[in-house]
């Protein structure tokens, strides 16, 4: 039997032949006691009301003979149904999120975050820049534009050298900085 609070016989009549502004109507009348029924299993209330709208859009989506037979038929009641979903929906949700939780916590064991040592990352700091200092002036200058981001092109611009000198300089600044590596680290 319906509650005739939320919809008529002749309403549900019509839902069933497909008249989809009785659900509008109904929505506006349960979505504030079903967002909260969803808010109490969710604690989100972005999450409550995706949860509540998804189930009014699967009721929307229901073939009109099922309508038939669901809601005159088997006389079952569209607000309790709706609860029903909510509920069901809202389990679903926090399983799927239980889910995501268990599996990132998986990957953080099994790739744990390595620990950025702020003392590590000084002295790190510092030698390279004992090292950069050792580099004849060009090399410095190049390695510093390429660290920086600057292209081949753009530095030959920028230098008026040639793109081979450049690239010279970049090779040997590099072979310099990776053989001194080393001594300093």
């Amino acid at each position: 039997m319906q509650d005739s609070n939320y919809i008529k016989p002749t309403s549900l009549d019509l839902f069933c032949k497909g008249e989809n502004q009785v659900l509008a109507h109904l929505y506006k009348v349960l979505v504030p006691e079903l967002n909260a029924v969803a808010y109490r299993y969710v604690k989100s209330e972005a999450e409550a009301e995706d949860v509540v709208a998804d189930c009014f859009e699967k009721l929307l989506k229901m073939p009109n003979d099922r309508r038939m037979q669901k809601f005159i038929s088997n006389k079952i009641n569209i607000k309790a149904l709706l609860f029903l979903m909510v509920r069901n929906q809202c389990l679903d949700v926090l399983k799927i999120n239980k889910n995501r939780s268990r599996i990132l916590e998986g990957i953080q064991k099994k790739f744990p975050k390595l620990a950025l040592n702020e003392s590590l990352l000084n002295y790190t700091q510092s030698n390279f820049n004992t090292l950069m200092v050792s580099l004849p002036v060009k090399e410095k200058k190049v390695l510093t534009l390429v660290m920086e981001g600057f292209t081949k092109e753009e530095i030959v611009n920028q230098m008026g050298i040639s793109q081979k000198t450049v690239s010279n300089l970049l090779c040997n600044a590099r072979r310099k900085v990776k053989n001194n590596w080393g001594k300093y680290m």
